[in-house]
């Protein structure tokens, strides 16, 4: 972990209340003006283009008051209506995003169909109502996975377009002529640049970007305003745009009517490209800055500018063919309007970057992806992380599309059709919402949801005929993403079920006072303690550590050691790591020590870490504590060493200090398809390859010493039945 995140959550050990949200409101608008507003503040420079480019043709002055009613009420409907006023009122524990949303609903769903809930807020109607059939309950929640995994998925693949496109964008202007390949060259710089500052957080860049976007916010609105004050009588008539009587006469009454006024809609949906991003970044800043920033800057600054450029295209249609935000500016200003637009245009893709951050945090959390370092670059707000690993592969993969396809242009086709698509599935997200979270009757929903669908929809079929173009690219990506998503939470599901099978299996044996085999497996303390008990196995003197998942369950390695080596150290600990709600955890709650059996040498222990706490050997001594409360509860006699924990939260002795060398085991383990089906093994074959890291993520304080991988026997994951077995 990188100096300055470190120093950014370095709170004091003891403080629990260092989680709270300190940021002030203020610093908070700002940061939400740089981070989430940079995608749909940048749209002015390709909206009104592009919207008579899928056209092929050159507007009158009618056609542009209608295109830029079209315009503003796409943004009123899309972000005022459907996103701030409906979408962004659903969130979990202050997070945003497609996964915030799913797992409300999930939790909705669970809590209904469960009739023994003891929940003070239950009713005798909730728990008899929708949802009490626990087969249509899962019904129900396999669909809301479904669409929360697609919608994230797509949202994902439009993050891989976006950034290529706003840099290079953002280098195609008539104050900068240079050739194809310098362009790219300095596109893939600039990537280079933007990837390598997300180490430092949202917060940090939210400083750097959130004035420049204020300034660009401010720009734009005074040219709007510049354009109005030259032509008071163009104005007045672009004016009658602010009128939805305006979108009837476009698309029914217009000269593009029809057909071609539908084909429009593609180019239209640039206008509220990152809306989907506004509310995935909805953890990093909070829902009220982010409404704060868009009512009260950006929302009238993009509708002055919008309404400049209706102007100066009703007076000169040729115009469409260059780009019309630079017409509104005048010529003293081109240079110093071209550089702002064109760091406007780089801070562009952050929305979507800090997003996709949000995003895989979540899925991460929801077992839809392996262990991934996850780090909260500010304790204050939990929703500002950064993952190193999503953020190479993101940087990877936008400068593989910038070579691809050199140029914006190019990228427009592809530009849209993904993140339209996660409209769609939104919006049936927030239908489940409305029903079951919110308890809204049925006309009520449908009412509020069938009138977004359909929106949705004209956007997403609008952009589906440009697929043969480059629209294939954001689909393809959406649909590798999903897979792999797909095919790690199958395995985990599986996994988890075997697991909770054998404890009920091993339970039961233990009820029925069973004798162990003696070559048979435990995978609770309690078998294991009876394996101790029962068997004659060698017990050389050391402590080992064997990292478990979850709390109390014995990892297969225990197993190898005992039947295959018939030999066991003397102390036996399961060390298990959990992670808080809270940011910080208190020291004195830091470990929960259990001794299952001292004569056997079996104990149980749980690391407790909060959110925002990194995990490192200097700050926690995490390994020496261990060793000493090892010894501590094994001996328990009068001359053993007194340990005590300073302010620094390290633990110190008197003259003899306990012995810090411990072994830490860690279970790798295979598997393998029992069914001989393409899709089975290939699956498979991604949940071992997605798993197969898993090991190198172990708490860090382990890596400086000595660890054992034991990989168990195979394991099958599929059979007739779809349950998991071990051979």
């Amino acid at each position: 972990m990188s100096s300055d995140i470190l120093s950014v959550v370095s709170r004091p050990l003891n403080d629990r209340k260092a989680g709270a949200r300190h940021t002030s409101f203020f610093p908070l608008v700002l940061g939400a003006t740089g981070v989430v507003f940079g995608d749909i503040g940048t749209s002015p420079l390709y909206t009104f283009n592009s919207i008579f480019t899928e056209l092929h043709a050159q507007p009158q002055k009618a056609d542009v008051q209608q295109a830029f009613s079209v315009i503003f009420w796409t943004m009123t409907w899309m972000i005022c209506y459907k996103y701030i006023g409906l979408v962004m009122r659903v969130s979990h524990h202050g997070e945003g995003g497609t996964f915030a949303m799913m797992k409300v609903i999930l939790q909705t769903l669970r809590h209904t169909n469960h009739e023994d809930s003891t929940s003070e807020e239950d009713t005798d109607e909730e728990m008899t109502g929708i949802g009490s059939n626990p087969e249509r309950g899962s019904c129900q929640q396999s669909v809301v996975l479904f669409l929360g995994v697609v919608s994230c998925s797509m949202l994902v693949g439009d993050g891989v377009i976006t950034p290529p496109n706003s840099v290079l964008g953002a280098l195609n202007s008539p104050c900068l002529q240079v050739s194809e390949s310098w362009n790219v060259f300095i596109a893939v710089m600039i990537l280079l640049g933007v990837f390598g500052l997300q180490r430092v957080g949202s917060r940090i860049i939210g400083w750097i970007a959130g004035p420049l976007m204020v300034l660009w916010f401010l720009t734009i609105a005074a040219m709007g305003i510049y354009q109005i004050a030259m032509n008071p009588e163009l104005a007045a008539y672009m004016a009658h745009g602010f009128s939805p009587v305006k979108l009837y006469h476009f698309f029914v009454l217009g000269e593009f009517r029809g057909f071609r006024a539908y084909r429009a809609i593609a180019g239209v949906v640039l206008c509220v490209t990152g809306a989907e991003a506004l509310y995935a970044d909805m953890g990093h800043f909070g829902a009220g800055p982010i409404t704060t920033a868009w009512f009260f800057l950006v929302w009238p600054c993009l509708t002055l500018q919008y309404f400049g450029q209706a102007i100066v295209l009703a007076a000169d249609p040729t115009l469409i063919n260059s780009n019309p935000l630079y017409s509104t500016v005048p010529n003293s200003l081109i240079w110093p309007v071209f550089i702002l637009a064109a760091l406007a245009a780089i801070i562009a893709s952050q929305a979507l970057i800090s997003g996709v951050f949000t995003l895989m945090s979540q899925a991460h959390a929801l077992g839809l992806v392996p262990r991934i370092l996850v780090l909260h670059t500010n304790p204050d707000e939990r929703g500002q992380v950064y993952i190193p690993e999503i953020n190479w592969l993101l940087m990877i993969a936008c400068i593989l599309v910038t070579v691809a396809f050199k140029t914006s242009d190019a990228l427009v086709s592809a530009y849209g059709i993904a993140v339209t698509g996660a409209f769609i599935f939104t919006t049936l997200l927030l239908c489940f919402v409305l029903h079951y979270v919110w308890k809204c009757c049925w006309a009520v929903t449908l009412l509020a949801i069938l009138p977004m669908l359909m929106i949705d929809l004209v956007f997403w079929t609008a952009n589906l005929m440009k697929v043969l173009q480059a629209g294939w690219v954001p689909l393809v990506l959406s649909g590798l993403i999903y897979f792999l998503m797909y095919s790690h939470h199958w395995g985990r599901n599986r996994e988890l079920a075997n697991h909770i099978h054998e404890e009920e299996e091993e339970l039961a044996n233990l009820h029925r006072h069973s004798k162990a085999g003696s070559r048979s497996s435990c995978c609770t303390v309690w078998g294991l303690r009876r394996h101790l008990a029962s068997r004659d196995l060698a017990r050389p003197d050391g402590t080992a550590f064997f990292l478990t998942p979850k709390e109390g369950r014995v990892p297969s390695s225990v197993n190898v050691l005992i039947n295959e080596l018939g030999s066991v150290p003397r102390t036996l600990v399961l060390l298990h790591v959990a992670y808080s709600e809270e940011p910080f955890v208190a020291e004195s709650e830091r470990l929960k020590w259990s001794t299952v059996d001292r004569g056997l040498g079996l104990h149980t222990a749980t690391l407790s870490f909060g959110y925002a706490e990194p995990l490192t050997a200097a700050r926690f001594d995490l390994d020496s504590k261990l060793a000493f409360l090892t010894q501590d509860h094994i001996t328990r006699s009068k001359t053993a060493p007194a340990g005590r924990i300073d302010e620094e939260g390290n633990l110190t002795f008197g003259k003899v200090r306990a012995d810090p060398h411990v072994t830490y085991i860690v279970n790798s383990k295979r598997f393998v398809a029992a069914e001989d089906s393409c899709l089975a093994r290939a699956q498979v074959a991604i949940f071992s390859l997605l798993n197969r890291g898993m090991v190198e993520l172990m708490p860090l304080w382990c890596r400086d010493h000595i660890y054992i991988y034991i990989c168990t026997k195979q394991e099958v994951l599929v059979d007739r039945n779809s349950q998991l077995k071990q051979l």
